[in-house]
């Protein structure tokens, strides 16, 4: 029996004001849950247009197409909440110890120049 291996589409998402890239595949998204209304019509025909809202500002994140480009806009992103942290003085600086310390591995080994080079590169 021969299957034909189906498309893989994924992107990488990255958190706002975090390091980690996760990659996402759009295949895995689970199907919506169908809704009745009181007269036993399937929501999905009683509402004509979806309704989009915009995660909270802790949920927010970015999607790129490549793992590279992620990984700069990552290490871009915590180096800019860094700087926005160090401006807020003594009120962020145990905020920046810790942001610092949840995220020594990434920005210090996955986050480097070369590693993003390496990864673009394959």
């Amino acid at each position: 029996m021969n299957i034909k291996k189906s498309n893989f589409f994924k992107f990488y998402r990255v958190f706002k004001n975090d390091t980690l890239v996760t990659e996402v595949s759009v295949n895995d998204f689970k199907p919506a849950k169908k809704w009745k209304v009181k007269n036993g019509a399937d929501l999905d025909n009683v509402i004509l247009k979806p309704v989009y809202f915009l995660p909270k500002d802790g949920k927010m994140f970015y999607g790129y197409a490549s793992k590279g480009h992620a990984m700069e806009m990552a290490k871009a992103g915590a180096l800019k909440y860094i700087g926005m942290l160090i401006s807020q003085a003594e009120k962020g600086i145990s905020q920046l110890k810790q942001y610092r310390i949840d995220h020594y591995d990434d920005l210090n080994i996955n986050l480097l120049d070369a590693n993003i080079r390496l990864t673009k590169n394959e």
